[in-house]
């Protein structure tokens, strides 16, 4: 009888009490929610403090050797790239895909309709090319150049050497054949090199329909592109190929190529390994570009080709292997290139690519090489591949083969591209375009 009073008795106060409940309920809900905004806003205020402040420190942190220019520009694209790498590795967290892929930034189409330089987009045999000739019509035969473009035989940078490529063609009147090649992972070696090779024998075969003088012909690439450039040489004069119908490429010029991935243990290799460089392209990246453009899809451990580890005797036995282990050890800042342990199952994966010319050219026969044509060869002192560069230099003038080395003490790896960004861009290109000319000149 006593429970059943008391229980009506709390029902009753319920009621009278019920609006002061859900007052006070929801006065507890709004200052939670007015503790969750303030947290929310602090939060973003941290980060937007800390964002700034982290660029800065970024922008500073960047190590720039004494003899560097252009270093504020310089910072500025690193930076850029530091953002672009560390968003593709928060994405890596998420999604699957190949890191090289991801990495891909397509430039957008530009115009320039007050331009003496007009294109043609076109294919040959198959294969995309863009001409560039002078907007000024002319019979006149000028001097042609099939260009090749970098970007580590993985990236789409052919829209974006455009803007370089009209910067040469305003130099010198000329017809220039840009080279839109397949790429790796998707096509991996020989995919990119077989399309070169067909433009390049269109061309030399179809001067005169192009308006090119036959005995003026150049071929010419940077990076990856200063690859091919070489590798369609050694091609050309190679005994299984007939060229006794082809015009003869007069100049051969490398814009610091990429040549070997047998020693990956130079001093260029090692010190610009890591994250905390003078320049976007780093060893580790290198090595990534040589493992899509060889194996596609499929991965191997980068640190033990750093460390060299797929060195094997079949690598020994070459002697142009050899030949550039011996001259490594004279290098500046050389070191041990012996690789501490050796991977039999990682030489036999990579080794039937790295070891062919066609991949790695400055390993082709020296019957081939002392038949190259005059060669520039340009190289930056920050760049993996500037050993690179010094190795062939050397080789050739061994070999007899009429070189000139343009070395950029203050530049680093891709500064060539960036016609906009770096007055010393369009120096190097002004250089090069004068060489050229001087070629020409000397055999009137």
């Amino acid at each position: 009888m006593l429970s059943t009073r008391m229980a009506r008795h709390t029902e009753i106060n319920r009621g009278v009490d019920a609006p002061f409940y859900y007052f006070y309920w929801l006065e507890g809900r709004f200052r939670l929610l007015i503790v969750c905004v303030m947290a929310i806003l602090e939060g973003c205020l941290a980060v937007m403090a800390a964002v700034p402040a982290t660029l800065t420190y970024k922008f500073f942190a960047f190590p720039m050797p004494p003899q560097a220019e252009e270093t504020y520009k310089r910072r500025t694209l690193l930076l850029f790239w530091w953002i672009l790498q560390s968003w593709i590795k928060f994405k890596l967290c998420f999604v699957k895909g190949h890191e090289i892929m991801m990495a891909r930034v397509e430039a957008p189409p530009r115009s320039y309709p007050e331009d003496t330089v007009v294109t043609e987009d076109t294919e040959m045999m198959g294969v995309p090319v863009r001409i560039f000739r002078p907007k000024e019509a002319s019979d006149d035969k000028l001097p042609g150049v099939i260009y090749y473009h970098g970007g580590g035989w993985c990236w789409d940078l052919w829209e974006a050497y455009d803007a370089t490529l009209r910067v040469v063609a305003r130099l010198d009147k000329m017809v220039i054949v840009s080279v839109r090649y397949r790429l790796a992972p998707e096509n991996p070696f020989p995919a990119g090199p077989d399309d070169c090779f067909v433009v390049t024998r269109h061309v030399l075969e179809n001067t005169e329909t192009l308006g090119m003088d036959p005995e003026n012909i150049t071929l010419m690439g940077d990076s990856a592109g200063g690859n091919l450039a070489m590798v369609m040489m050694i091609k050309l004069l190679s005994p299984s190929k007939k060229i006794d119908n082809l015009s003869k490429v007069k100049n051969l010029v490398l814009i610091y190529p990429a040549l070997q991935a047998m020693n990956f243990k130079l001093p260029s290799y090692r010190q610009h390994r890591g994250s905390n460089i003078p320049t976007i392209l780093s060893s580790e990246l290198m090595v990534k570009f040589y493992v899509a453009y060889a194996l596609g899809m499929e991965s191997v451990d980068v640190e033990e080709l750093l460390e060299n580890s797929h060195w094997s005797e079949e690598m020994e036995a070459k002697s142009t292997c050899r030949w550039i282990q011996k001259e490594a050890d004279s290098l500046r800042d050389a070191t041990e290139s012996d690789p501490k342990h050796r991977n039999s199952f990682l030489a036999k994966k990579v080794n039937k690519y790295f070891l062919d010319p066609h991949f790695s050219p400055l390993l082709a026969d020296d019957t081939i090489l002392k038949r190259f044509p005059n060669t520039y060869v340009l190289s930056a002192e920050m760049d993996p591949l500037r050993d690179d560069s010094f190795l062939l230099v050397k080789r050739l003038n061994e070999l007899g083969v009429r070189v000139k080395h343009r070395h950029w003490e203050s530049m680093d790896h891709g500064f060539t591209g960036n016609t906009i960004l770096y007055k010393n861009a369009q120096k190097a290109l002004e250089e090069v375009v004068e060489y050229l000319k001087q070629q020409s000149t000397d055999d009137i």
